[in-house]
């Protein structure tokens, strides 16, 4: 089915915070933008640094919870390889938030591929500084906005394009394969990850002004 570019905003850090934030863009097997999914979340408590994310608390006032979003969160990413910059941070608080609702952890690391261990391994950065601001500029991504999650989903997009066309011409150049030969696995495991069902909540997403 392809890969879903996801990204977070977080109240923090730790297994106490909360995501406010969901970016979703949705990437066919040839990496063309199939569509886009976010909205804000309300945390249910404070929204953290907003110094960083931008989201205030009267931005979440109306927003949906987790509770809500979370059924149509699946229908994005389910049958999908994950990708995401520093992905296991944002695995790791979005199953925290599933698993407050009993639903496990349902963000498979095997069928989940990073932006920021292949730009390690394909030597992205000259400076080997890695962080997702540093690689757009060197790269020449554009990003309206930095650090709010659906503008992050199609920064990390841009930049997980310019990856696999580099990994796929060194694998040509050295007979060694296809991209979909070498993530064949990843797909597979997407393929036969058993996402959880949730009922039908009427769920509306609430966005940032200007998205």
């Amino acid at each position: 089915m392809g890969y879903a570019v996801l990204d977070t905003e977080t109240t923090g850090f730790s297994a106490q915070d909360r995501v406010i934030e969901i970016g979703v863009v949705l990437l066919g097997p040839d990496l063309a933008v199939e569509g886009t999914w976010d909205t804000l979340l309300n945390p249910g408590r404070s929204v953290g640094p907003t110094h960083v994310h931008h989201i205030t608390a009267d931005d979440v006032a109306a927003a949906p919870g987790f509770a809500a979003a979370a059924g149509p969160l699946v229908a994005q990413l389910a049958g999908r390889v994950l990708v995401g910059h520093n992905l296991n941070f944002d695995r790791r608080m979005l199953n925290q938030e599933f698993r407050r609702l009993g639903a496990g952890d349902p963000l498979g690391a095997d069928f989940s591929l990073d932006t920021l261990a292949l730009a390690r391994h394909l030597d992205l950065s000259p400076s080997r500084c890695y962080t997702l601001d540093y690689l757009c500029d060197v790269h020449g991504i554009q990003r309206a906005l930095a650090h709010a999650a659906l503008h992050d989903a199609r920064a990390t997009a841009a930049l997980f394009t310019l990856a696999a066309g580099k990994l796929a011409r060194r694998l040509e150049e050295r007979s060694a394969g296809t991209l979909e030969e070498l993530w064949a696995d990843c797909h597979a495991a997407a393929a036969a990850a058993r996402w959880p069902a949730f009922p039908a909540t009427g769920f509306r997403p609430v966005r940032r002004s200007g998205d």
